[in-house]
This record gives structure tokens, sequence and C-alpha cells, in this order.
């Protein structure tokens, strides 16, 4: 039977010279661009060259958010959609980090690093990261490798990578028998116990920093991730640690102790507990969360696939998260207090008192609102377009 619509099939038809013309055209700008990126690329190479020298990261958050709004805006004065922009420049930012890393990486100190706890999560994810930087690493534990103790007495720098509530016991085991000008450094979600038990493990000639890497074990290495660094003894080897993260890519923040837990019981205790809630809330009325997803808004599937994320792994490590924080308490008090106004307004149908909170809530958060509005569009957006 002859095909009704010849000219769907690939190359039974002829294109017009007009069309070959604009098909050659886009081909010259398509290959122009390719050379731009070549270009591109050149430059980056010399930027990664000036930051070795200068010691200095190879992520900016701030440039490269300043720029892609530059580029944004362009975008919108010629018509095309801040989408494509978006999405082009996300695939250049991010191929001018790696040639950056990876030429900050061949110029860096290179040295011993051992890990307690390197045998799974975090502790893992380390050892594969700075291997491929080619640093020599050792791990331990889950019955592999040599004991805690010989690790330690071997490592120029010995990572802590353990449940937080084995924190404080293995600092205390293995503090004493770290080598002299080596460092010792952890990486749990609280600071103020684990620095000061590093501290008291240790003698005055083995250097301390206290770390928070606020990411789990997943990517490739740190690229865009941000690590919290709390000083302890040592300036020396503050710096080396503080520039063995920057040259695999993370954000690294300074902080003290006590303000690093203060801002984690918002940013962790707040949040989980609250995730956490809205869990049991779920599986206490029985919810048909696969049919739910049908009628899905973009924001509601986030928030269940943070709901579903959490409780696919362990309840250890929320409970020490929530537990261990001096100022976990504080904070779920006011929480719960929060959550019973609300219940209460809406026990009683007082429309006007959720009226009167939630405008409490938007003239603080004014100021703020702004970028989170663009922030959680952008989120939204990609979502919608890959979700």
């Amino acid at each position: 039977m002859a095909d009704p619509h010849p000219s769907s099939r690939s190359g039974s038809f002829s294109p017009s010279p007009e069309l070959v013309a604009l098909r050659d055209k886009l081909a010259d700008k398509d290959r122009a661009l390719v050379s731009l990126m070549a270009e591109r690329m050149g430059l980056i190479r010399e930027v990664a060259r000036i930051k070795s020298q200068g010691a200095m990261p190879s992520f900016d958050r701030l440039r490269e958010g300043a720029h892609l709004d530059e580029l944004l805006e362009q975008a919108e004065k010629q018509s095309i959609s801040a989408n494509i922009v978006r999405d082009v420049f996300a695939r250049l930012f991010a191929a001018s980090r790696l040639e950056q890393r990876r030429l900050l990486l061949t110029g860096i100190e290179h040295f011993t690093i051992g890990i307690v706890g390197g045998t799974a999560g975090m502790g893992a994810f380390f050892a594969r990261v700075f291997q491929t930087g080619s640093f020599p690493v050792e791990i331990m534990g889950l019955g592999e490798g040599r004991s805690a103790k010989d690790v330690a007495r071997s490592a120029d720098v010995v990572i802590v990578s353990v449940p937080i509530a084995d924190t404080v016991r293995v600092i205390g085991e293995i503090g004493p028998h770290i080598k002299p000008g080596a460092c010792l450094m952890d990486v749990t979600s609280i600071k103020r116990a684990p620095l000061q038990a590093m501290l008291d493990a240790t003698s005055e000639d083995v250097s301390v920093v206290a770390t928070h890497p606020m990411f789990g074990p997943h990517g490739i290495d740190f690229d865009r991730q941000k690590v919290v660094l709390c000083k302890g003894r040592g300036e020396k080897a503050f710096a080396r640690i503080k520039g063995l993260f920057e040259a695999f890519g993370a954000e690294t923040i300074e902080a003290t102790a006590e303000e690093h837990d203060a801002q984690m019981a918002l940013i962790q205790v707040l949040v989980h507990e609250k995730t956490m809630v809205l869990g049991s809330v779920l599986e206490r009325v029985n919810a048909d969360l696969g049919r739910s997803l049908d009628f899905a808004s973009p924001v509601y599937r986030t928030e269940l696939a943070m709901i579903g994320r959490m409780f696919s792994q362990h309840a250890e490590l929320y409970a020490d998260i929530l537990t261990g924080n001096d100022e976990a308490a504080r904070l779920s008090h006011v929480f719960e207090q929060e959550a019973a106004h609300f219940a209460r307004a809406v026990a009683m149908g007082d429309r006007d008192a959720v009226i009167k909170r939630f405008s409490e809530v938007a003239l603080f958060m004014k100021d703020f609102a702004k970028w989170a509005k663009k922030q959680s569009d952008a989120i939204l957006d990609d979502l919608v377009r890959h979700g």
C-alpha cells in the first residue's frame, strides 16, 4: 500500500534553496558558538591560574549569581526565553567550575588523609572525592581497615565521620594518638561538644578544625556546596582545610561553634521537625500518597518529595539532630506554640486570626520576600519543565 504521506519520510523531499541557505547560516552560527566556547574555556584556565596564585576558591556564588542576572536582563531585552539562557549558562558555568577545580587541584598542597568511619556515608563520600584529587586516603570502619588509633597515628589530617552520638567518644579515644603537627577534624552537624572534645583530647601541637558539610554524600565532589568551618587550634591547619574544601568546589563559611549551633537550630532542627511532623500526619491519616500526586502542584510535589526523602534515611540521624543541639528545645517549644495557634484558628473557623498572623509574618519577611520569590520561581519553573 502506498504511503499516503510520502513527504513525511526521511530524505523523500528536497528542501528549497531558501531553507538550505538558512540551515547553512544556522550551522555557521553553531560552529561560531563552539569556537566562542573554546575561547571562553581558555579564559577560564587563565582565571584558574590567577586564583591558584592567590589561594582563591573555584566557586564565587555572588559573582556567578550577579553575572547570571545580567545575562537574564540582556535576554529579556532581546526577547530570548530566560529558561534557555538559564539552562545554557548553567551548563557553561558548571563546565567552568569543573575546569577550575581540575587546574586548582594540580597546584594544591597534597597530604595524607585518614578517615575514621570512612567505609560508609559521608566518610566514604569524602574518601572518593579526595582520592579523585590524588590525595592519599586511608579509611577504616565497619570491620574494615586498621584500627582507628592506627589511622590516627599515621595521617596528616584525621577526619572523624561517625554518628553524632558516637563522635565525642571516638574523638576521646583517638585524640591522644594523633601525631604532632597533624590536624584533627570532625564533620558532624553540631559543633560545640565535638570541638571541645577535640581540643581536650589532643596535645597543643595538634591542630583542630571543626567542620560541617551542609550536604549529603552524593555528587562527584563539593561543587557549589556549603561547608561551615569553626576554628579550634592552628591557623595554618585551618587555612589548609579551608583550601582543601574550596579546591574541590565548596563555598566555605566561617563561624564560631556557638553561632553554628544556633543557626542549625533554625536550618536543621526546625525544618526537620516540621518535615517529621508532616510525615507523621500523613501516616496518621493513612494518606494515599500516590493518588495525591495526581492532584499535586509543584509545591506539594516538592514538599512530599522532601518528606519521603527524610523517611528513606536513618531515624538515628534525625533523632541525633533534633535532640543533640542545645538550642533545639527552645525552638521546638516555639514551633509547638505557633502550630497550636493556627490549629485553634482552623478548629474555630477563625479566618481573621489566620489573616492577622499571616500579615504579621509577611511584614517580618518583607525585605526577604523579593529574593525568596525569585528563588522559588526559578525552582518551581524548573520542576514544571523537568519534574
